[in-house]
């Protein structure tokens, strides 16, 4: 009996000190969790966290904690997950509940986000936590006035309460009201003076006024209250990146780098600021690097391409690297059949290196199998041309040596060889034939369009911004024959420098854009306004998130500038009432398309709103088309009036096009105008339009989360 007795309290006391054990786990990963959640390591928080459950499932803190650091994250799914399982340890808790209604909120579940707050406040009627909810609510509804009242009823029953006075600084800011935002900054700074992010904040207001002396002095403070304040020393960075200040900002790069290799921003602002200081291969050499840490900073990319095609000779070796990049998602685009997107992927790598023969051959023949088989053929005798150059100078240098090789042809060599021979003689009977023109050459250009960009005093994320997104939309025109797009190599004060500057060039259109960029969302704004008259023509918006979201909305800024441009052309040749017209397949033409014919010179855009006009003497007739080839198309005319007044070189606008019940054509996919006369689009979209359209928030579920959200949600309670 006594055995029996020892071998049970053995047992018990050995079951009893494996559960300690466990716990005591548990506790030491829990605490290294809240340490690393506080210094914002969301990823090695999570690790704990998560190391804490394993060895004890039910410890609600922990999961309410997992939770925390996932949301933050920005896995919303996952967390509200992880926080149903804190509510099976820890029922009822009025913080599960708050973080409950900020996860459906990033969710898209407004509604639900809002009875989850109305619930607690039942309960807890000065739940401050609730309220910040609500005005979290009100934020993303764009209501700023309900968010502020929030914040100002958290006041009320907590008047030093730190994220309310805050978050109230920047409302106030975002509102314009500068008064508003100082007094409840100073409030901050005087109850919270030991605080780290109370001083950054007040930098950030400081910067974004201008006020670059101040900002300094408070973002000094932050690191100085916390020497491992990351996003302060960028802050830092970014302010006196705006002084100038080049030098500092690259020893203060290289400071951050060395403690963490990983902070991007750092290796950003050093790249810029060599460029500044005029050493554009020490900004390659930075922004390379960067790359190789995170090849997915599509801003800082497309600063480092833009800088090669400006410094670097199209020769230059150097260039093929990070062509290859872009031949690569060409690639993988294609086999997830999407043309569009692999056709500006190869655009791109194309433009860093145009000799890049096997990228130019898989886009010649992406474009063949979408049945534009004369650029095809073009594209194919391009690649043999400058290939029968590189063998020129060869031969031309192996003339001097002892053994010169014997001339053969590759296997790739011959087979371009025997595809252009194929092509040319299907070609033979084409319309370029019979009216002896070669499409290729012809002058398309019909708009003439400048862009414009303001600049905010600082960025978070990456200064310099609206200039890289300007350029990188005229960029994306380059491929687009009828439409001319500059851009201004500097800010502009606002709108009147810019119409200034428009009518000053002769364009048809201005546009002035917009850069709302966060961690991991991006919005390009761009209203559009007639250089003639400097009314506004257009305004459009296109918000992306996930990965490529920074190409995918330029080429949607592509697409929606090009939605409202009327098709325009001109006449080539004419033979009685025979005509021959610049535009083809790619503009839209098919048989039974009517065009009017409108004498040179004499189309404007209208006074106000979309679209263009012309008096009725300068209709000079319509023409019926018979014939369309991929860039040029013949036709009927039916002259206006007893007299023949049509000549060469009048211009032309689609009057009327016949379209099929769900017609899609693959050859007007991105790369020309879209419009009729009234400037509504006439043209259909194909495909990969309806695939883009889900890359769209509302489409996915999601909801718009603007940099002043971000600002107050990364702030501590």
């Amino acid at each position: 009996m006594k055995s029996v007795f020892k071998f049970f309290a053995v047992s018990v006391f050995s079951l009893g000190s494996l559960v300690f054990a466990q716990n005591s786990s548990a506790l030491r990963f829990y605490e290294s969790g809240l340490q690393k959640q506080n210094s914002e390591d969301y990823y090695g928080a999570s690790e704990d966290f998560q190391q804490a459950l394993q060895s004890n499932p039910s410890y609600g803190d922990a999961w309410f904690h997992l939770a925390g650091v996932t949301y933050s994250i920005g896995d919303y799914s996952l967390a509200l997950t992880y926080l149903e399982e804190a509510d099976k340890f820890a029922k009822n808790r009025s913080d599960i509940l708050n973080l409950k209604g900020l996860i459906l909120i990033s969710l898209g579940r407004l509604d639900d986000a809002k009875t989850v707050f109305n619930d607690v406040l039942k309960k807890y009627p000065n739940d401050i936590d609730a309220r910040f909810g609500l005005a979290e609510l009100d934020l993303f509804t764009g209501s700023f006035i309900g968010a502020k009242n929030q914040y100002e009823d958290a006041l009320k029953r907590q008047k030093d309460n730190r994220k309310a006075l805050l978050s109230l600084a920047l409302i106030s800011e975002e509102l314009g009201n500068h008064d508003n935002a100082r007094k409840y900054i100073e409030q901050a700074l005087r109850y919270h003076s030991g605080e780290a992010e109370v001083h950054y904040l007040a930098s950030y207001l400081d910067a974004k006024q201008g006020k670059f002396s101040d900002a300094e002095k408070r973002v000094r403070a932050a690191v100085q209250i916390n020497p491992n304040y990351t996003k302060a020393y960028v802050l830092l960075s970014s302010i006196l990146y705006s002084q100038k200040k080049y030098d500092d900002v690259i020893d203060m790069c290289d400071y951050l780098i060395s403690k963490k290799r990983e902070t991007t921003e750092a290796w950003y602002l050093k790249g810029l600021s060599q460029n500044r200081k005029g050493d554009w291969k020490s900004a390659v050499d930075t922004w390379t690097t960067a790359l190789s840490i995170n090849p997915y900073d599509e801003v800082m990319r497309s600063a480092l391409e833009l800088l090669l095609v400006k410094k670097l000779p199209v020769e230059d070796y150097s260039r093929a690297a990070f062509a290859d990049f872009h031949v690569q998602k060409a690639r993988d685009f294609s086999k997830s059949f999407y043309g569009e997107v692999s056709r500006y992927e190869y655009q791109r790598a194309l433009r860093l290196n145009p000799f890049d023969f096997t990228a130019r051959s898989e886009f010649a023949e992406l474009l063949g199998n979408t049945g534009l088989n004369e650029n095809y053929l073009n594209q194919l005798k391009f690649i043999k041309q400058n290939e029968e150059l590189k063998a020129q100078s060869d031969s031309e240098n192996a003339e001097n040596a002892e053994n010169p090789p014997k001339k053969t042809l590759t296997a790739e060599q011959k087979k371009v060889n025997d595809t252009i021979e194929a092509y040319e003689s299907l070609m033979k009977y084409s319309l370029a034939a019979k009216w002896n023109v070669d499409p290729f050459y012809l002058e398309k250009t019909r708009w003439h369009i400048g862009l414009y960009y303001t600049k905010s005093p600082v960025q978070l994320l990456h200064c310099d911004a609206e200039e890289i997104t300007a350029s990188m939309c005229a960029e994306i025109f380059s491929g687009v024959a009828s439409t001319s797009v500059a851009v201004e190599n500097r800010a502009v004060s606002g709108y009147g420098e810019a119409y200034r500057l428009a009518r000053k060039n002769n364009l048809d259109y201005f546009v002035i854009l917009n850069l709302d960029e966060t961690e991991r969302e991006v919005t390009l704004g761009a209203t559009v306004y007639s250089a003639r008259t400097g009314t506004e023509t257009a305004k459009f918006s296109s918000f992306r998130t996930g990965n490529d979201k920074f190409a995918s909305v330029l080429r949607a800024f592509r697409k929606d500038l090009l939605g409202i441009l009327p098709v325009r052309g001109k006449i080539l040749q004419k033979s009685v009432n025979e005509i021959l017209v610049d535009l083809g397949t790619v503009e839209g033409m098919k048989k039974d398309v009517v065009l009017d014919v409108i004498k040179a010179g004499k189309i404007v855009t209208n006074d106000k709103g979309l679209g263009v006009t012309y008096e009725d003497k300068n209709h000079l007739g319509t023409i019926k088309i018979t014939r369309a080839g991929e860039e040029i198309s013949q036709g009927t005319l039916s002259q206006s009036g007893f007299y023949d007044r049509v000549n060469v070189g009048d211009e032309l606008l689609v009057k009327s096009r016949p379209r099929e019940e769900g017609e899609e054509d693959s050859q007007i996919a991105d790369s020309t105008p879209a419009a009729g006369e009234n400037g509504q689009r006439i043209l259909p979209e194909n495909k990969d339009d309806e695939k883009q359209k889900k890359l769209d928030a509302q489409e996915l579920g999601l909801i718009k989360t603007p940099q002043i959200i971000q600002l107050i949600r990364g702030l501590k309670n």
